[in-house]
């Protein structure tokens, strides 16, 4: 793990305000693709809390549902069906709420910062035409307006002058950033960012990163931050979850996972984060094997084919979430028989 990640990780914490109000519940979700072959599982049996002020990053290699879980919250899935479980948003079921309420909540209360800029824009209008469409759709232009378009694009870094320019006119962090300001037009209450600054180059992808930080902390935003990025990770979050075939692994303050990760899974992955400082390091660490065919959910660990803790009970059962208690008093969880009572004693802990 590089000294830069985790020196990231402490000074976004020690940051950090704390709260202990709940924006979003999720609980024992499911969530299933059907296929010709069956069903594919892309969420399974998650669980997770999402509290107001803060930013939760949901970490996982590619294909282990993070887009599917941010899209079944906007209920925009395509194709895919929920099976069982609760999303409560602000007290709200957001799975039993009929389409016609659910788009009154898109937009001024739910919103989504895209993958793929070049996609949300659509590149027959103008810059401002998309300002005045989403304001109008949600009966929000008055005479406050232009100030507050003004304002967003001046703090992303926007020349007022490039509102009548067409979004192919813009690089990809510009049209990304445009994005960013008309997702934060309405006052969205929770913002789910997808991978945001992904196809981005490393100087606009940092740039437009400090951005962000600064936004969430000026217009106190709560967002759940996908990525596969740690080093994204350690520089904007509170909290991570950790998600693999569809589950959610482990659940923790960033400076905890970073410094003493519990779930085995966690480890390899910042294991495996290069590190050109360290000169005994030379080869790059990977985890071996693939994972789980989600067409045929695994019961029992879903990750002991690639995991070098695993035993026998791995094999032969399914672990549960089981709470950690650290020095900070902060709530960690993790799914793995290594901290259950009953079986710890059969593994080798480092």
């Amino acid at each position: 793990m590089t000294s830069s990640i985790l020196s990231s990780a402490r000074k976004t914490q020690s940051n950090d305000r704390y709260y202990n109000k709940a924006l979003l519940e999720i609980k024992n979700l499911i969530v299933e693709y059907p296929v010709k072959e069956g069903n594919v599982r892309a969420i399974d049996d998650v669980s997770l809390t999402l509290y107001r002020g803060e930013v939760l990053g949901l970490v996982g290699e590619s294909g282990c549902g993070k887009s599917s879980l941010g899209f079944t919250i906007l209920k925009l899935l395509k194709g895919g069906v929920i099976r069982s479980g609760e999303i409560s948003f602000n007290d709200i079921n957001l799975v039993t709420i009929p389409e016609g309420e659910m788009q009154l909540l898109r937009g001024p209360e739910l919103s989504m910062i895209f993958q793929a800029s070049q996609n949300a824009l659509n590149p027959l209008q103008k810059v401002l035409n998309h300002f005045i469409d989403t304001l109008k759709t949600h009966y929000r232009w008055n005479d406050e307006s232009w100030q507050k378009i003004l304002e967003l694009l001046n703090r992303l870094e926007i020349p007022e002058s490039r509102l009548e320019d067409y979004p192919f006119q813009f690089s990809g962090g510009m049209q990304q950033r445009i994005v960013i300001a008309l997702t934060l037009i309405l006052n969205p209450k929770l913002i789910i960012a997808d991978e945001p600054t992904t196809a981005l180059d490393v100087l606009v992808q940092a740039r437009l990163l400090e951005i962000l930080k600064e936004i969430i902390k000026e217009y106190d935003l709560t967002v759940l931050y996908i990525t596969h990025d740690l080093g994204i990770v350690a520089e904007i979050t509170n909290r991570v979850a950790i998600m693999y075939a569809g589950q959610i692994l482990e659940i923790g303050d960033t400076q905890t996972i970073f410094q003493n990760a519990a779930h085995p899974y966690t480890r390899a992955l910042i294991e495996a984060i290069p590190n050109v400082k360290d000169e005994e390091k030379k080869l790059l660490s990977f985890i071996p094997g693939h994972p789980p065919d989600l067409r045929n959910p695994p019961l029992i660990c879903c990750f002991a084919d690639r995991c070098s803790y695993s035993q026998d009970i791995c094999h032969s059962k399914k672990p549960q979430s089981i709470n950690l208690n650290f020095e900070n008093g902060v709530q960690h969880k993790v799914k793995c028989f290594i901290y259950d009572d009953r079986y710890g004693h059969l593994f080798d802990q480092k």
